[in-house]
């Protein structure tokens, strides 16, 4: 039950702690073209993290708290590649297709 304890622990700090660090990477900017995809990599791979645990301490059954956890990791981690990426841009569709 212990080991279980340090695993769920580890998960919430994780969690909390990855959209931050994504945040922070994303003021860092160098002129090298290999830190520049590196930082995007990291910045891509903490976002993943942080959202797929929030949604899924979101989704869980548990208390309140962890809920709140869930919430502000998923926002922070998907705000973060909101602002290292780009906003999704709007599909407009083939020129014909959309005539009956």
């Amino acid at each position: 039950m212990k080991s279980l304890a340090i695993l769920v622990a580890l998960l919430l700090v994780s969690s909390l702690l990855s959209g931050p660090i994504a945040l922070a990477l994303t003021r860092v900017r160098t002129d090298s073209r290999n830190l520049n995809i590196i930082r995007r990599m990291a910045i891509g791979l903490l976002a993943l993290w942080g959202t797929l645990c929030g949604v899924q301490f979101t989704l869980a059954h548990a208390p309140l708290v962890i809920h709140l956890i869930g919430i502000f990791s998923a926002g922070i981690s998907l705000y973060t590649v909101r602002i290292e990426f780009g906003a999704p841009r709007k599909f407009k569709g083939a020129k014909g297709l959309d005539e009956d």
